[in-house]
């Protein structure tokens, strides 16, 4: 108890000992108002990222293709080439931009759409020659810079992923290309049940004609189409959907070229009948539908060259011969004659097959060169040149001067496209390209 009593008035004694004494205050007389100023930035450059969730922007260099990073607030203006204020959501990846910013902090002052950048939009099948740093589209070249982006939408691309099927803006700085911003991407078209059109021709829409071959897998600008398919003179047609980057599998069994059976009757009865070059012993020929080389020989006789179409399922044809003497075969069609031609001239005439008109529309002057193209990496994926399959990587395939699609497909994995330049440069060229995306890596 005694012990309590002290503490207590020890502590008593301490608060009366501050609680009496005067407290005195420091004055400071003569002072200035101190005024912070930031030392200013400013470039030219290409929106490359936009994190708002970390309110950061990345900007990449026109000049210099440095990048950086600079903070974002609400209170920095963006401008469009009028000054008017759009906003943030009014910029997208691959924008061209003039950018002042606070050196010190790497902090946003204002955005505004660069005026001198030339854009050229809606371009379709541009060409990229990474070697040249040179891009073509519209009959028209650019120089470009070696640090060239890519967009679609926000995901950035490398330029070798531009395809000539996409609709893209060019982005112009000095002349010289900076950024691309793809507009409108590519799907790809497959077919399957299609056995029947296999050496014929298919069109999907105006800008893909390309032969069927047994794996075809062909890239095309999304959208909706119709694709027409055609074989020795018989065509159809269906209504697909290409979604970008996805693959749209075409069932060709509800199309299929149907069948037919032509007769021969022959005069005389022993004259050899050829058909495509072929001797048909029996005067019976059973194929699908289409057109037909047709000759007609016998020993003292003028010699008949045509062609025929099987149109029908049943059909009979008549050729009669004539002896040397005689000027002129005669051609009797038991049901009708529109359908079998002769040549004059004693050459096939099939000048009436849709894919031979196909075929010359879509010929090239390309030019094959003793070199080879090899796809490394990565290994064990499908790879197909221009739609056609050539084999499993790595694998070899010849050099052919131009510009080409290699487009890398396995089952369980997103289809990726690459558009390559192939020089008469005397070189092979060899790639490696990054692995394909697993289907079940997308599923969120």
């Amino acid at each position: 108890m005694r012990k309590n009593i002290l503490l207590l008035c020890f502590l008593l004694l301490v608060a009366a000992s501050f609680g009496c004494g005067n407290t005195k205050v420091k004055v400071y007389e003569n002072t200035e108002d101190f005024q912070f100023t930031h030392e200013e930035g400013n470039i030219t450059a290409v929106v490359t990222n936009i994190d708002l969730e970390n309110n950061i922007i990345e900007f990449m260099n026109c000049q210099s293709g440095e990048r950086i990073n600079l903070g974002y607030h609400g209170g920095v203006g963006v401008f469009n080439t009028y000054g008017k204020d759009i906003g943030i959501g009014g910029l997208v990846c691959g924008d061209v931009v003039d950018v002042v910013y606070y050196a010190d902090t790497e902090r946003l002052v204002s955005i505004t759409i660069d005026t001198d950048t030339v854009i050229v939009d809606n371009v379709n099948k541009l060409t990229i020659d990474k070697q040249k740093l040179q891009a073509t589209c519209n009959g028209k070249s650019y120089g470009m810079y070696g640090y060239v982006t890519v967009y679609d939408e926000d995901k950035a691309l490398d330029i070798m992923e531009i395809n000539t099927e996409d609709k893209v803006r060019l982005y112009l700085y000095n002349n010289k290309l900076v950024s691309v911003v793809i507009k409108e991407g590519h799907g790809y078209v497959s077919l399957y049940n299609h056995d029947s059109y296999i050496g014929g021709m298919v069109e999907i829409g105006y800008d893909v004609i390309v032969p069927v071959t047994s794996e075809m897998l062909v890239a095309v600008k999304e959208g909706n189409y119709t694709l027409r398919i055609t074989k020795n003179g018989y065509s159809n047609t269906k209504n697909i959907t290409v979604i970008k980057g996805d693959e749209t599998r075409v069932d060709i069994s509800t199309i299929a070229v149907p069948t037919g059976t032509v007769t021969i009757n022959v005069t005389p009865a022993d004259a050899k009948v050829y058909i495509n070059g072929n001797l048909d012993e029996d005067h019976v020929y059973y194929n699908l539908y289409g057109s037909y080389s047709l000759r007609v020989e016998a020993e003292g006789y003028n010699t008949f060259r045509g062609s025929f179409k099987i149109s029908e399922p049943v059909k009979t044809y008549d050729i009669k011969l004539k002896k040397d003497s005689d000027s002129d075969n005669t051609t009797e069609d038991t049901e009708s004659t529109d359908d079998t031609t002769e040549d004059s001239e004693g050459t096939t005439d099939e000048s009436s097959t849709t894919e031979d008109k196909k075929g010359s529309d879509s010929s090239t002057d390309d030019k094959k060169t003793d070199n080879v193209i090899t796809v490394k990496t990565p290994e064990g994926v499908g790879v197909y040149l221009d739609g056609e399959y050539v084999g499993t990587a790595p694998v070899s395939f010849p050099k052919t001067v131009g510009t080409h699609t290699i487009t890398l497909y396995k089952t369980g994995y997103l289809i990726k496209s690459y558009t390559i330049q192939a020089n008469d440069d005397g070189k092979d060229d060899e790639y490696n390209f990054s692995a394909l995306t697993s289907v079940l890596d997308t599923i969120q």
